[in-house]
């Protein structure tokens, strides 16, 4: 499998046909053949996806140009935003506006992220990662046994474990106060309640995954933060078992 078909394979297993959502790297400078303007201050890319051979072959451009970080919305966005940059990348600028809480059609996913406890700005070492697969399998052998929810999507963010949980999908009802909307909160309660049952000192359960928006490491791409040394390694994202 090439890479831009393997992550084509991202957007088919979290997108229906037709759906949207959007790209986002940072870290990326100046001009280049795969985005369109100049990419400054932070270098910011995007762009909007309803088809998945376009998204993968444009994240793959992306992840050629070594960006530190590319992401996608984890939740399906409002089809008018595609006329933002219509599959294909765009450089940000400071008028440029990204996808918001509001801009969600539903959400889809529990997301569950494990990060290492370690100092900013690097990369996880080894054993640092175990530590947060090893909490990653207990909270599924709890969700999918005691909860009684079908098996999850299990993956490696490059510093980290992910844990997401297929939900039906949950419209959105309070667009103009988004912290009380029920899906929302729903996903804001499951999260305290891993926190409470699992809280651990050396792996975070990241409780900030709830909001609609939420950008998610887009598998297939490589995580690079901080320089590569060899206790602390480039890692390359990936989904490890897929229901």
């Amino acid at each position: 499998m090439n890479r831009s078909t393997e992550l084509s394979h991202v957007y088919n297993l979290f997108f229906n046909p037709g759906e949207v959502t959007e790209i986002r790297a940072y870290g990326l400078s100046g001009k280049n053949e795969a985005w369109e303007g100049w990419a400054g201050g932070s270098g910011v890319v995007f762009g909007y996806f309803d088809n998945a051979e376009a998204f993968g072959r444009s994240a793959g451009s992306l992840e050629e140009k070594k960006a530190p970080g590319i992401y996608f919305t984890l939740n399906p966005v409002i089809p008018d935003l595609l006329a933002r940059a219509a599959n294909r990348l765009k450089a940000a600028d400071g008028k440029t506006s990204s996808t918001s809480d509001k801009d969600i059609l539903c959400v889809r996913w529990l997301p569950i992220d494990l990060d290492p406890v370690r100092p900013s700005g690097i990369s996880s070492t080894n054993e640092e990662l175990a530590l947060a697969v090893n909490l990653r399998e207990r909270i599924a052998e709890w969700v999918e046994k005691e909860l009684m929810f079908p098996p999850g999507i299990k993956a490696i963010s490059g510093n980290g474990a992910h844990l997401l949980y297929r939900l039906p999908d949950l419209p959105i009802q309070n667009r103009q106060n988004i912290s009380e909307d029920f899906a929302v909160k729903t996903i804001k309660d499951c999260l305290q309640a891993i926190q409470e049952k699992f809280n651990d000192n050396q792996v975070e359960i990241d409780q900030k995954v709830f909001n609609p928006s939420r950008i998610w490491k887009l598998y297939g791409t490589t995580a690079r933060k901080g320089d590569w040394v060899p206790t602390r390694p480039h890692r390359k994202s990936c989904i490890e078992e897929a229901s």
